[in-house]
């Protein structure tokens, strides 16, 4: 298992080395796979040296930022839209925060406060702008790029914030073992969980309920009662938990990056199946049509029954280490080593269409 954490450090193209703490002692760097949003019939998505606007219907272009190449810049992190859909916020690894227009991909303003990568999509809620940035700091914007506030961690934020509303409250997972709850209008500490034993390098997910489910590099999908702070559940995976957990209904789709996927009930962390497609598992499944939806790192999408019964394991080229997308009737991939840049299937595994990497 060392020596396929190594394989995929090797391969990722972001190089920069920050260290997880003392749960283990090792370093990684930060992940440089695709980011994909989707609105209406618009594709965005970053990918290096670009962030990209394709059709969804064929993969046209239709723009992309810069229009040339600058160096030092490159984005990995999704697009994400924000001010009623009117910019889409661009999240580059020079440090910098971009806002450009979504028709045309022309820049509004950027925010360049930041001291590192930001390797998350920021938050973008009606109340302003969230961006979370390896240099250990979230910092509130408004909508015209102008600092708010600023929360400072102990380590680096691989994550992105998250909204509750049963707080009312951003929490903000750090890879210094802690989950903080933060007041979205002064930033503020509402409340922090205990150390949770390893480094957190993705977004929770909350339930309809009130529980926030996370995982950890110390091998562990962990529940948190919203209200009480306190943990109800630990469940033991057999390697790091790197990908946000789904939770779908009562039960929590989570996975490990040795290659074991799980269904957890959401209630008591109870183990309901669990499978192993074969290859690593980086990236968040994919819940649409009855099925669930995940992607490996020997090149495989395998789709699952709610019922735990394999349907399709399916080889694509390249490595797949971002989470698939659904698009309607589509599921979206973009797969590293691979001569596209992305990829539009239909659920039942046929090609749509492929955006090719720039020869």
């Amino acid at each position: 298992m060392i020596k396929n954490k190594k394989n995929l450090f090797i391969i990722i193209l972001a190089v920069v080395a920050l260290t997880l703490g003392a749960c283990s002692g090792r370093r990684v760097v930060a992940t440089g796979w695709s980011g994909i949003t989707v609105n209406e019939e618009t594709v965005y998505f970053s990918y290096g040296p670009h962030a990209y606007a394709l059709n969804l219907k064929n993969g046209a272009q239709q723009w992309q930022f810069p229009a040339e190449p600058i160096n030092g810049v490159d984005f990995y992190a999704a697009p994400v839209l924000a001010d009623k859909n009117s910019q889409l916020l661009v999240a580059g690894y020079d440090s910098v925060l971009y806002s450009v227009n979504p028709a045309n991909g022309s820049e509004n303003w950027s925010f360049g406060a930041a001291e590192n990568r930001y390797v998350a999509p920021p938050l973008a809620t009606e109340e302003g702008i969230f961006a979370a940035n390896s240099d250990n700091s979230l910092y509130a914007l408004d909508f015209d790029g102008l600092l708010q506030w600023e929360f400072a961690t102990e380590d680096p934020l691989w994550a992105s914030p998250i909204w509750s509303e049963n707080c009312g409250c951003i929490y903000q997972a750090s890879m210094d073992h802690y989950l903080y709850a933060i007041n979205p209008e002064n930033g503020k500490l509402i409340w922090k969980s205990e150390d949770l034993g390893g480094p957190i390098v993705n977004n929770p997910s909350i339930s309809e309920d009130g529980l926030i489910v996370l995982a950890t590099f110390n091998n562990e999908i962990i529940a948190i009662d919203e209200e009480s702070h306190q943990v109800e559940w630990r469940f033991q995976t057999s390697d790091w938990a790197w990908a946000t957990p789904v939770i779908d209904g009562d039960q929590v789709y989570a996975s490990d990056i040795s290659g074991t996927f799980y269904t957890l009930d959401l209630q008591s962390g109870e183990t309901l199946w669990q499978l192993q497609p074969g290859g690593g598992i980086y990236s968040s499944p994919l819940v649409q049509g009855g099925m669930i939806y995940f992607s490996t790192d020997t090149s495989s999408l395998v789709a699952v029954s709610q019922e735990g019964v394999v349907q399709r394991n399916q080889p694509i080229e390249g490595k797949l280490y971002a989470s698939p997308v659904g698009a309607g009737d589509k599921v979206l991939l973009a797969p590293s080593e691979s001569e596209y840049f992305l990829l539009a299937l239909r659920e039942s595994g046929v090609q749509v269409w492929g955006y090719p990497q720039p020869e």
